[in-house]
């Protein structure tokens, strides 16, 4: 396993969010955006100006992707929307079968098609129940593209990540504190196919009877984000002691990071060369000893890698 990377994580404004979430580089923007979906709101950050700026919608966004017309696709409670323009009126794109009271909506990302991908499970469901059905919504070729459901019974998907070919898709899935894999059958063609999901890398909860030396280290370890690399390898943001891992395509660990806080909840790949790693964190919930330690919780950092990131994929509108 290696080292710590060098120079250490970087905050890159004072914005502190109750849960930052789905970060994505928007390269033609120089641009980071990401969620706050407890406070409804969006935030972007400027690279070249350090300007940070946050839209506050009527309703929480649990996803969003850039779109090919240089607009943002929006997953909210009730539905799929685009809009044309940073603050400008969400327009419907698609309805999700489960009304909004109904459903947990986990907004994933885009494939190298400009597809889609997002989970929706029962609001009822409770521990970890393989009741979610994971969506494709496909390219804008009409003004309502259609959405289908291309599997069921999966517990969560968060990190929804595609490799450099295309070919399959890894996620974390912090239910089962596992990150996971898929193949597609047919890359490119509608509709998607997609195989039985294999375990790629599995958390453990600690031993019963393990005393807990600190009140700041939770027994569970959850993956809850994670990117992709130019070389196949997936990074993720695992919440409970704070750490962001790196594994390689065969599921081994190469790499592990101590994060800023406890809590990460959110990681992309950006920056002019896609070597820049940015992590997402929360500070909702956070103990007052938490808070002590980790200040900054629910700000965003960044840190320099050696090995870049795939671009970020748009949705084709």
């Amino acid at each position: 396993m290696s080292a710590v990377p060098s120079p250490p994580w970087q905050s890159i404004s004072e914005t502190l969010c109750a849960c930052g979430e789905a970060p994505f580089w928007h390269a033609r923007e120089e641009r980071l955006y990401w969620l706050d979906a407890p406070l409804q709101r969006i935030w972007r950050w400027h690279q070249p100006s350090g300007h940070a700026e946050h839209w506050d919608l009527p309703q929480a966004v649990t996803g969003m992707a850039p779109c090919r017309s240089g607009g943002l696709l929006l997953v909210m409670a009730d539905g799929i929307y685009h809009v044309a323009n940073w603050a400008n009126t969400p327009m419907p794109l698609a309805r999700l079968p489960l009304g909004a009271t109904d459903s947990v909506i986990r907004g994933g990302r885009c494939d190298p098609w400009g597809r889609y991908w997002l989970l929706q499970r029962p609001a009822s469901a409770s521990g970890p129940s393989r009741g979610g059905t994971l969506y494709c919504l496909r390219t804008r070729s009409t003004p309502n593209p259609p959405l289908i459901a291309v599997r069921r019974g999966l517990h969560d998907v968060l990190g929804w990540s595609s490799s450099p070919d295309g070919r399959s898709f890894v996620w974390c899935d912090p239910l089962a504190q596992e990150v996971e894999q898929a193949t597609l059958s047919n890359p490119g063609l509608w509709p998607p196919e997609l195989g039985m999901p294999i375990t790629l890398n599995r958390f453990k909860r600690s031993a019963p009877g393990t005393p807990d030396t600190s009140t700041l280290a939770p027994a569970l370890d959850r993956p809850v984000g994670g990117a992709m690399d130019q070389a196949g390898r997936y990074w993720a943001a695992i919440a409970g002691n704070g750490r962001v891992i790196c594994i390689d395509p065969q599921g081994h660990t190469v790499a592990e990071i101590a994060a800023p806080a406890l809590q990460p909840s959110g990681l992309c790949f950006g920056g002019p060369d896609m070597r820049t790693l940015f992590l997402t964190t929360a500070r909702a919930h956070r103990s007052s000893e938490e808070l002590a330690r980790y200040p900054l919780c629910g700000g965003v950092f960044c840190l320099t890698v050696d090995t870049p990131g795939l671009p970020t994929p748009v949705y084709w509108d």
